[in-house]
């Protein structure tokens, strides 16, 4: 799996079909109401905004017209595909309709000799149709270029994460070679128990830790620390750059024994000392505060659902210790000290994911501030438990958009481990990111090729980890 952009995307010319999904009735009123991350998407879009979410893959063109029912199996087989939502007074209801009321029908066609072409004519179909308030609003299109066609499946983000995107094409696939789909648990059956679930009190552990997160924040929620040439409440167009981090040779030296720094280390908490490391080097503070994503799929009910399985945890990392480790003397020896407080620090900060931002506003939100609209997040996923084959070059599509602070995305793939930045388009932030993810990668690198044996604390002290932050 690759991440892109839909204007990076490269599905070149050919015909181009598109199959047009529907759904015959109202359906049924769900009881399960919008989720957290649901809840704050239908705000963005009621402001204006969108948010969608595909992926595109290669098949043999002599597939083709087996896809259209492979589609309607998959839409069929998670039942989060065949809901949406309306509005009632302008608060969102839940519908359902049961697997027989979606139909995926015979597709229209059309030749598009020109590329470019192509690709607007999928970036319009994807902005102007995928939307979670229209009944069955998915996109299946395809161009067909000859002996091997370009397929590509769109939905409102509501529906999905990019976890759910390798689940649908390996589903698409399975359902093409006419085997069965992999049971999977549903969404809203997720949902339904979150929603029985006690609210943690003030007092909570979790919640308590928040709070000493954003303390140690300045009450400020994370925005990347170095200036990017973009003022607070202003804007520029989203700039996407795409690095291959490690080989997929030097992401299996970097996680076996043979750079032990007192145990295997792990690619997340190495990226994100590497990352804090190069901040720090470029004139960053010595603790970067920032948000993970954490997918919420904590049991194998849910590795095959498709759904928006993602909730947000904090956590500050250290970019080395003066005097101890200091990353713009010896960078080889801070990196390996912040590894060891990412590692702590990543593992106390995934239970603070069980606590829903809304919890953490009506407990922190009067002493909250929020200079940005982007958060300053990192993600990592690891897309090796999928069977996305090298030939399928499949690709997580989302929009371009624009940004006013930086957000990374890691994935781990078979091969390597890449790194997909989102910042403004301004010239500043160009050479800041340009220099930060050069030594980044230098960093890591350094750590899978010729790692050191140099004497790192065996435990970061409380000069690395903010007080509290452990959940308890």
């Amino acid at each position: 799996m690759r991440l892109t952009t839909l204007d990076n995307l490269d599905v070149g010319a050919g015909r181009l079909y598109r199959w047009p999904v529907r759904i015959d009735g109202d359906g049924e009123a769900h009881p399960v109401g919008p989720s957290e991350n649901e809840r704050f998407h239908l705000d963005a879009v009621a402001a204006g905004g969108s948010g969608w979410l595909a992926v595109t893959f290669e098949i043999d063109s002599g597939e083709l017209p087996i896809l259209r029912a492979a589609f309607e199996a998959v839409l069929r087989h998670h039942e989060v595909l065949r809901a949406w939502f309306v509005l009632d007074d302008g608060v969102p209801q839940r519908r359902l309709c049961p697997p027989s009321a979606l139909t995926v029908h015979e597709p229209t066609a059309v030749d598009v000799p020109d590329p470019d072409g192509a690709k607007a004519r999928i970036g319009d179909a994807v902005i102007g149709g995928c939307s979670a308030l229209t009944p069955g609003s998915h996109l299946l299109a395809a161009v067909d270029h000859g002996a091997t066609s370009t397929v590509v499946c769109a939905f409102d983000h509501c529906y999905i994460d990019a976890h759910s995107l390798a689940v649908i094409v390996e589903d698409v696939r399975t359902a093409c070679a006419g085997d069965p789909l992999t049971a999977a648990g549903g969404f809203l059956d997720q949902q339904a128990d979150v929603a029985v679930a006690d609210e943690p009190a003030e007092d909570d552990p979790r919640v308590v830790a928040w709070g000493d997160f954003l303390a140690a924040a300045d009450w400020t929620i994370p925005q990347y620390p170095l200036d990017l040439g973009v003022a607070p409440g202003e804007f520029a167009p989203a700039r996407i750059r795409v690095d291959t981090v490690l080989s997929a040779a030097e992401a299996w030296a970097l996680t076996t024994p043979a750079t032990d720094l007192a145990g295997p280390i792990r690619c997340y908490p190495a990226l994100l000392a590497a990352l804090a490391v190069a901040t720090r080097r470029l004139g960053g503070p010595s603790r970067l505060p920032l948000v993970i994503p954490v997918h919420t799929r904590r049991d194998d009910r849910w590795s095959r659902s498709v759904g928006w399985f993602v909730a947000n945890a904090p956590l500050i990392l250290t970019g080395g210790c003066d005097g101890v480790a200091d990353p713009c003397v010896d960078p080889a020896r801070a990196v390996e000290y912040a590894v060891r407080s990412a590692t702590e620090t990543l593992h106390d900060a995934l239970p603070l994911g069980e606590v829903e931002l809304s919890t953490v506003y009506r407990t922190f939100g009067h002493r909250l501030r929020k200079p940005r609209h982007d958060v300053f997040m990192v993600s990592y996923l690891d897309y090796r438990r999928f069977d996305l084959p090298e030939r399928l070059d499949a690709h997580h599509v989302s929009s371009d958009g624009r940004a006013d602070t930086l957000q990374m995305w890691f994935w781990r793939d078979h091969t390597g481990v890449h790194l997909r930045t989102r910042h403004p388009d301004t010239p500043t932030a160009r050479s800041v990111v340009t220099a930060v993810v050069d030594d980044l990668i230098d960093l890591v690198r350094g750590l899978a090729v010729s790692p050191t044996e140099r004497a790192v604390p065996d435990r970061v002290g409380t000069d690395a980890t903010p007080a509290g932050h452990r959940a308890g």
